[in-house]
């Protein structure tokens, strides 16, 4: 297996396991402020783990160039959404000052 293939893999596991820690996390607090949210969110973060489950599983089957890019832009899109939610973060606090 080359390099670049087995750091892809590796990178995949990574990825895959920090955000499966981050939604059993998100759980957890939710469910100790709102429970009605709490059920909004933990569908919608079920489905994006099984979206991410079902991107990466065909990420694998790409060639390694293919997967460099696809990772990239993939973390382009997580970045943007980290963005946006923490602009929404900030605007919260900001209007509960």
């Amino acid at each position: 297996m080359s390099e670049v293939k087995r750091r892809v893999k590796e990178t995949l596991k990574s990825s895959k396991e920090f955000l499966v820690g981050a939604e059993k996390s998100i759980q957890e607090e939710l469910s100790k402020t709102t429970p009605k949210l709490t059920h909004t969110l933990d569908t919608s973060i079920d489905k994006a783990g099984q979206g991410l489950s079902n991107a990466l599983t065909s990420i694998e089957k790409k060639t390694s160039v293919e997967q460099l890019l696809l990772l990239k832009a993939y973390r382009s899109f997580l970045q943007k959404q980290v963005d946006f939610v923490n602009a929404k973060i900030k605007a919260r606090e900001k209007a509960s000052t």
